[in-house]
């Protein structure tokens, strides 16, 4: 049995970290993490498939699962990267319906899973934890929302700074030139996160360099001005 005193500091800070979680009463936050089921993920271990049956949600904890897709014809789509405190796979849960996106550990990772039955059990056990999923619910479709507006409206600098200065700030270590972004970022990867190719990835990062704004060191990005990819993220 997992409890909120059995886990690690950095595991509880990443739990309280979520505004969400830590504005659960404290009855429901021990109950839920009570549930939950440790799922170590060694790297790219899958933790669910497109088309599987739900088997739960899951909360991660350590490391960072990064969620996407590949359609028919084998394209790969990489929508997002989650880092510690943030929930995955809810959506499966609520409607029935088989997995919409495949989840992988980006890096070493650990998740808790909250199982169908034990969801179940908690929404009956708290009624007032329906109400606070749905306020999670929420709160994820107005991302996707915002998401979409910024595809839709910006252009590619601003959508890559934006995505670089949101990664540095979940994953970001301080160095004296900059903030380096502690995550592999293939091009590849970056193109697909931000809709754009791996050929147009690659022009703007060698701009940014002569631009002193970002230094490449193999597959990690350096922002050596988090200050300026920022506004430009803005504009």
């Amino acid at each position: 049995m997992t409890t909120l005193s059995a886990l690690s500091e950095i595991q509880r800070d990443a739990l309280l970290a979520n505004p969400w979680f830590a504005s659960l009463p404290p009855a429901i936050q021990e109950d839920l993490v009570r549930r939950g089921r440790l799922r170590p993920l060694e790297v790219d271990q899958c933790l669910f498939r497109r088309g599987e049956v739900a088997d739960g949600l899951f909360i991660v904890l350590e490391g960072c699962i990064r969620v996407g897709g590949t359609s028919a014809d084998g394209y790969e789509a990489l929508l997002n990267f989650y880092e510690p405190g943030s929930w995955i796979g809810e959506v499966a849960m609520f409607d029935g319906e088989p997995r919409l996106c495949e989840a992988h550990a980006h890096v070493r990772s650990l998740a808790l899973q909250i199982v169908a039955a034990d969801f179940e059990e908690l929404l009956s056990t708290h009624p007032g934890f329906c109400r606070l999923m749905l306020r999670l619910t929420g709160q994820r479709l107005r991302q996707m929302l915002e998401a979409f507006e910024a595809f839709t409206t910006q252009s590619l600098e601003q959508r890559l700074a934006g995505r670089l200065v949101m990664l540095a700030a979940h994953y970001g270590a301080v160095t004296p030139h900059g903030v380096r972004i502690e995550l592999q970022l293939p091009q590849e990867s970056l193109a697909q996160l931000v809709g754009a190719t791996r050929q147009r990835i690659n022009q703007v990062l060698k701009q940014w360099e002569a631009q002193g704004l970002v230094s490449r060191e193999r597959a990690r990005l350096l922002l050596l001005d988090r200050d300026a990819l920022a506004r430009l993220a803005r504009r």
